[in-house]
Formats: structure tokens, C-alpha cells, sequence
């Protein structure tokens, strides 16, 4: 299904129209949908894997959650990660971490990490939790992330949850 209209070898009349920034805006915009449309035409659409399981840690979950983690991350050598952040009072602060443990290729677990929440320092949960991120963070196992690896935790480590 193309939903092309564009063709920036070819701009309609009313291109001739625009301002310079305009015409630049307008042009971007169109080898961008070019690329877009190549881009489909050359690769199916992603196929999220249907079985998979989304799991939060913060302060309330169970002790028996983060264990049951523990043992699939000690099972699990490939991993995708990422970090998000949120504004507040026009600083950036660390919210979450979201990890997919990637079982098989039909089969993973999410694990989101809401920092804003995390338990105690001193306490078993987060202890568990610190373990399971250890585990997770072996220098053996792979990680996928969507830049360098240190620039995606260089503001969590004030946490306390993983090593520098």
C-alpha cells in the first residue's frame, strides 16, 4: 500500500509559490516520505512477537516477582534495553528503564523499572532488584540499546541500582 503523493523530482505548481524556507521545508518533508515509502517496499512490516509479558518493579511489587526474574535473566543472554526521561521544572530526571529479556525468538519478558519508585536502598526488594540488574548487565551477555550503552545510564547511576 504506497500513500505516496509527493515526487520531489517533480514539485506541483503551487511549490513555485512558497517562500525559500518553505520550498525547503516542503522538499525535506518529501525525500523523507520517499525514504519512507523505499524503506516499506524493501522491508515487511515488524511483527511484534505475540507472547510476551510486561511486568513494572517499583516499591510495591513482590519479592517472588523480582526472584522469579532473577532466574529467567540467569537463563537469558540477549537483551534490548532503553532508558526514558522526564522534564521536570526544565530538568531531565531519569524515569524509566524499560529491559526485554529475549527468551526465543516468540517468547520475551518486558521489565519496566519505574525509578521515581523504587523501594528503600536498604531493603531486600531493592537488594533483588539491584541483583536482577546485575545479572542482566554481565559483561557476557548482549545488550541492544539505542545508543552507547554508557551514554544510556550515565544519569542513573545516582540511583543506586546499577554499577558504573
Amino acid at each position: 500500500m504506497s500513500t505516496l503523493t509527493r515526487n520531489s523530482s517533480n514539485p506541483p505548481p503551487y511549490f513555485y509559490n512558497l517562500s525559500p524556507q518553505q520550498q525547503k521545508n516542503w522538499m525535506k518533508t518529501t525525500r523523507r516520505m520517499e525514504k519512507n515509502e523505499q524503506l516499506r517496499a524493501e522491508y515487511p512490516p515488524f511483527q511484534s512477537p505475540s507472547n510476551f509479558t510486561i511486568l513494572h518493579l517499583h516499591q510495591y511489587s513482590s519479592i517472588e516477582t523480582v526472584e522469579e526474574l532473577i532466574m529467567k535473566a540467569r537463563t537469558t543472554h540477549k537483551y534490548t534495553i532503553d532508558t526514558e526521561s522526564q522534564v521536570i521544572n526544565k530538568v531531565a530526571k531519569c524515569a524509566l528503564v524499560q529491559i526485554q529479556l529475549i527468551h526465543s525468538i516468540h517468547k520475551s519478558t518486558l521489565i519496566l523499572i519505574e525509578m521515581f519508585y523504587l523501594p528503600n536502598q536498604n531493603s531486600l526488594l531493592f537488594k533483588k532488584i539491584k541483583e536482577l540488574c546485575s545479572i542482566i548487565f554481565r559483561d557476557e551477555n548482549t545488550k541492544i540499546t539505542w545508543g552507547p550503552f554508557d551514554n544510556e545510564f550515565k544519569n542513573f547511576h545516582s540511583y543506586g541500582l546499577f554499577e558504573k
